[in-house]
């Protein structure tokens, strides 16, 4: 509802700002005396105020007994207006954004590969133009026609490929700008899928009660962005907590969530009273905050913080917003460094080439700078972003939202994957995973306890059993404090209530047929509540009795802590069955199973009216209860994680729990999902397998990182705990953020792991934003979770962002195998100018090589995009940006040194075989500046045509090598139809520069003899068939350890053999894990 426009004293400019200062006099008053007006702190006083000092400071009103439910009450609808104006809308401020526009001009103009590339179309632009005026002058002043030049005809070519090939520059700007687009394209996806997320997500109208100008009681729904400090609103079970309030009134047990804060799991319970001066505002009892959860119970509250003023606005506005180079970035600044450095000695060869030969200065520049430009990857950038583009499309398929697009290579990297808890690895919501229930009440200690779980699959109890679970799911229908109601905005059926009370009745009402067996059971009239003692911290119990009034027998029922309720059964005094009870107890205890116990009796003749609060002061017996059973309870996990925590360790990533919950409830955790393998060999692994946050306080750097003056006792135990650590439980939001600084420094042997962290809460946020990759929940994830993310899980699923990982692998494998076979040609396309120098004839023309590189290479790179994975992609280690770079000594040798070579090799046996091709050599070599005849000119420009046919062909072969680093074709085969098909346009393009004579001119090509054409088809199979050998012998090596990082498949199956899916244990933690550190590849 948008606030109403009232005419009063208050509606002129200088009333608005008189009042306004009014308001922040007494607004102060709820901060501590050393706060300052710009307080980044969440600093408050408000929940140390008695109530009627509040409704002073904040010129509010409400009832004595703060129910606020009949008589005046609010804010007067102008004070409402007035504070408005004052603070605002109640909403996070959002990170600034930067304008569409402005964004695509920068990912247009800037990054070091963009310049690279656009001083190359300048460079070629300017050349263009100062040759076209130096050949006007030129021509002017010799008064030569185009083709009198007779004596050099290698500067005539030149000029005719240089002078007229205004096409290339032109060319290279549209991929520039198509391939900034496309990715600005995508990131704007991007941004829409998560406006569109949050406005699904939005507020519902928040119940309130405001005043009119005349002090008449106005109900109504006021949207939350509307809610201003003063405001008294209503809150019930299931509702977001708006803003953040001070509990006026609330029902007995009310509890909230504070995940979202805290990363506890456990529901806390509010009142109303008023706390002392010494408790921090976090810990305040009769506080709720913005963008909780409540969870049981009703209250009446009072707007107290509004937008940036609340505890969420407070950590929000803290987070960073520096900006980190993405991994990609910083592995293409490396490549570009690597390719200026061949560059430059390319054209510096190029150069002292053109000065042996004398060649006027024009030549030189141009030849030099053509030379140059030919070994810049112009395919490099579109394929980077395409295959971006490609793998975030894979990825969002599995509801994996990437918001930046360089992310995705990043995940590929990750080799440490630090996860939250709850509503990560686990469902987020309690779960009653045991029934243990008595076979014979009477008889415990001889027939013991039946354990009735959840099936395997249907993840429900089993239907054989219902009979035997009969009298403990009743007992959990009727003695219980949650409800189901209807979703209003979606009608959904939704469970309302305290987590613990909500598992109870979900599992209860399973055994019962459903939520409509639930609903029948508690209409019947014999089950009619009478009575109700609801559960308190003193008590640490819920009882009900039911029955019909009037009635000469009524029975009670008695759920909570089973130390409490066993105390009142009658089985207490048997100490046979006792021990049998404690043992079932401690078993549950020992898988981390929050245990509740159960038990019933009948009252006879009851009072006509039942009072009490405790056992003390009850006005029926407590005591003889008959023992019905006992409920274990837990946070499960979610289905599929205990695989993709698998599956990642097969991948080389190490995935570490950081949570905030209890050791023990991690320890039972980790374990059945597979982060934990069993109890450690070594007694450093025992010692560091789970670290809480006591150990880590004093572990914390004393600046803002982790620098290389820490103390040497820290920097020891960093990297044990770096080693070793699986768990990090009872940590508090500055922790996370320091255990992945920790890994960043100390991981992977000193060298630094890459680290993605996951998470869904506000305390989340700091360590999303530090780590490489930060992943958040969509679902349950805060506002500032998302924004601090590079990539959201929109259904809060874990294992598809380690499906992700295997997307990210693909990205970086593909760029780098695009990478490899762009930089093959560069060595057969600059050695005809080192062989110039030996007075060999010109092999191939620098518009032959733009036609390479700009008409075939670039589609055939950019087609890479589109290759699919290895067979053993998931089975390598990640590649550590570190050690392994996209383009390294690996590549430069792989590329230059050894497929280069082979082409180079074949190009010149194809160019020295051709028929004449010496004589006309000898001709030239032998009258260097005389006019050539018309044959030796056909025979030196058929050995040009071969030589770049060949270099095509090789080029094929290149590309079908490096479709894999090290599976055979014969099984991997040809799978890429984009690759397929950019195979036939180099072939057709080739055809046409052979036999189109409309591309003689320009690219001095001619007509070649049927045989010579397909002569250079034997360097293709010959390369082809050299790789295979080659990856033959890589692949022998790699099975013996001696080549990559080599995974020990037979441990890995033995790890898993041993570990069963309840947390089994395997042969040793140690021996088991799979470790990649310490270990560089031999080559690529």
């Amino acid at each position: 509802m948008a606030l109403p426009r009232i005419e009063s004293h208050m509606s002129t400019t200088s009333a608005i700002i008189t009042e306004a200062e009014a308001i922040r006099q007494r607004y102060r008053k709820l901060s501590p005396q050393d706060a300052m007006e710009d307080e980044k702190d969440y600093k408050t006083l408000v929940h140390t105020i008695e109530p009627n000092r509040l409704s002073a400071i904040f010129k509010t009103k409400f009832s004595a007994d703060g129910m606020c439910k009949t008589g005046p009450a609010g804010l007067k609808e102008e004070q409402a207006r007035a504070y408005f104006e004052v603070y605002g809308p109640n909403q996070i401020t959002p990170p600034e954004k930067e304008n569409k526009w402005i964004k695509l001009l920068r990912m247009t103009f800037t990054g070091i590969f963009n310049i690279l590339l656009w001083i190359c179309v300048i460079a070629m632009v300017l050349l263009l133009v100062c040759f076209d005026e130096s050949k006007s002058e030129v021509d002017a002043e010799t008064n030569l026609k185009p083709g009198e030049l007779g004596f050099n005809s290698t500067e005539k070519e030149l000029e005719e490929a240089g002078g007229d090939d205004i096409v290339t520059p032109i060319l290279l700007s549209v991929i520039i700008v198509a391939t900034a687009v496309l990715q600005w394209y995508t990131e704007m996806l991007a941004e829409d899928a998560m406006e569109a997320m949050q406005k699904m997500q939005g507020d519902k109208p928040v119940p309130s009660v405001r005043m009119d100008r005349n002090g008449n009681r106005i109900e109504n729904g006021i949207d939350a962005v509307n809610l201003v400090p003063g405001d008294i609103i209503f809150l019930e079970a299931g509702d977001r907590v708006p803003a953040d309030v001070r509990v006026m009134y609330c029902t007995d047990g009310m509890e909230v969530d504070n995940s979202a804060l805290t990363g506890e799991s456990m529901p806390e319970p509010r009142n109303v009273a008023t706390e002392k001066p010494a408790t921090p505002a976090p810990e305040a009892r009769n506080l709720a905050f913005f963008g909780t959860t409540v969870l049981k119970g009703n209250a009446t509250c009072l707007v107290h913080a509004t937008g940036d003023n609340t505890f969420l606005g407070k950590i929000a506005q803290s987070i960073k917003t520096s900006y980190v180079k993405s991994t990609l970035e910083i592995q293409i600044e490396h490549f570009v460094h690597f390719i200026a450095f061949i560059a430059v000695i390319v054209g510096f060869v190029s150069l002292c080439v053109k000065i042996v030969q004398k060649a006027a200065l024009a030549d030189m520049i141009q030849y030099t700078a053509c030379a140059l430009f030919s070994q810049v990857p112009e395919g490099l950038l579109p394929t980077v972003t395409i295959s971006l583009m490609f793998a975030s499309s894979e990825m969002v398929k599995r509801q994996v939202l990437v918001r930046k697009i360089d992310a995705v290579e990043t995940l590929g990297c990750v080799s440490v994957f630090c996860s939250d808890k709850t509503g990560t690895l686990t469902k987020g919501e309690m779960t009653v995973q045991d029934l243990v229930v008595c076979r014979s009440p009477t008889m415990i200690s001889k027939d013991g306890m039946q354990v009735v779980v959840r099936e395997k699959g249907t993840a429900l109890f089993p239907r054989s059993c219902a009979d035997s679970c009969d009298a403990i799911s009743v007992c959990g229908i009727l003695n219980n404090g949650a409800e189901l109601k209807k979703d209003t905005a979606t009608g959904e059926d939704m469970w309302t209530g305290s987590p613990t009370e909500v598992a109870i009745l979900r599992a209860s009402s399973e055994v019962q047929g459903g939520p409509d067996g639930a609903k029948q059971l508690k209409q019947k009239p014999e089950n009619n509540k009478l009575f109700e003692i609801p559960f308190n911290s003193e008590n640490k119990w819920m009882l009900t009795i039911h029955g019909q009034y009037g009635s000469p027998k009524v029975f009670a029922i008695l759920k909570g802590a089973p130390d409490r309720v066993l105390k009142f059964c009658s089985v207490s005094q048997d100490p046979a069955s006792m021990a049998v009870i404690e043992g079932e107890m401690k078993k549950l205890m020992n898988d981390a199973r929050r245990v509740l116990a159960i038990a019933k009796r009948d009252i006879t003749s009851p009072p006509a009216k039942f009072e009490g609060t405790s056992a003390a002061d009850a006005n029926f017996p407590m005591r003889d209860f008959e023992f019905v059973g006992l409920y274990g309870i837990e946070d499960p996990p979610k289905e599929g994680v205990d695989t993709a925590v698998t599956k990642a360790t097969k991948a080389g990533v190490k995935v570490v729990m950081v949570t905030g919950d209890h050791p023990d409830t991690a320890r039972a955790i980790a374990k059945r999902i597979n982060i934990l393998k069993g109890d450690a060999t070594t007694e450093e692994g025992n010692q560091f397998s789970v670290i809480t946050g006591v150990d880590l306080d004093t572990r914390v750097p004393k600046a803002d990182n982790f620098t290389d003056d820490e103390p040497h006792d820290n920097v020891v135990w960093w990297k044990k705990a770096v080693k070793h650590a699986r768990v990090f439980a009872r940590v508090s939001p500055i922790h996370k953020q320091v255990i992945v600084q920790a890994y960043q420094k100390y991981g992977y042997d000193g060298i630094g792991d890459v680290c993605a962290m996951t998470g869904d809460g506000v305390n989340d946020a700091p360590a999303l934003k530090q780590a490489e990759v930060g992943v958040a929940m969509g679902i349950r994830g805060t506002e500032v979770a998302k924004d601090a993310a590079d990539i959201v899980l929109q259904n809060d699923n874990f294992s598809s962002i380690i499906d992700g990982i295997e997307q990210g692998r693909l990205c970086s494998a593909n760029l780098r195998k695009s990478i490899m076979y762009t930089l093959c040609s560069k060595v057969p396309q600059f050695a005809p100018t080192l062989a110039m120098v030996f007075g060999v004839p010109e092999a191939l023309t620098i518009a032959q090589v733009l036609l390479i590189d700009i008409g075939t290479d670039i589609w055939t790179a950019i087609a890479y995009a589109f290759q699919p994975a290895e067979s053993n992609l998931m089975g390598r280690a990640p590649r550590h940006p570190k050690l392994v770079k996209l383009a390294d000594w690996g590549v430069g040798v792989y590329s230059y040194c050894w497929i280069g070579v082979w082409q180079t090799f074949f190009c010149w046996v194809m160019f020295f075989q051709l028929p004449g091709l010496m004589e006309a050599w000898g001709h030239e070599s032998a009258h260097p500046h005389a006019i050539k005849s018309d044959a030796d000119k056909n025979i030196l420009t058929q050995g040009k045509t071969i030589y770049y046919w060949t270099l095509v062909m090789g080029q094929i072969a290149a590309a079908v090598s490096t479709t894999t680093e090290r599976q055979s074709l014969l099984t991997y085969c040809f799978p890429n139809t984009m690759l397929n098909i950019a195979f036939l346009f180099e072939v057709l393009l080739g055809l046409a520069s052979i036999y189109a004579p409309v591309m003689h001119g320009p690219f001095d090509t001619t007509n070649l003899a049927r045989e010579e054409v397909g002569k250079p088809i034997i360097a293709l199979v010959v390369i082809v068939i050299v790789e295979e050998i080659r990856k033959f012998i890589f692949r022998s090596l790699e099975e013996q350890g001696m080549c990559g990082w080599c995974l020990n498949t037979g441990k890995v199956e033995e790890s898993e053999g041993e570990s069963s899916s309840e947390g089994g244990s395997s042969s040793g933690e140690d021996d088991s894990e799979i470790s990649f550190e310490g270990k560089k590849p031999l080559l690529c």
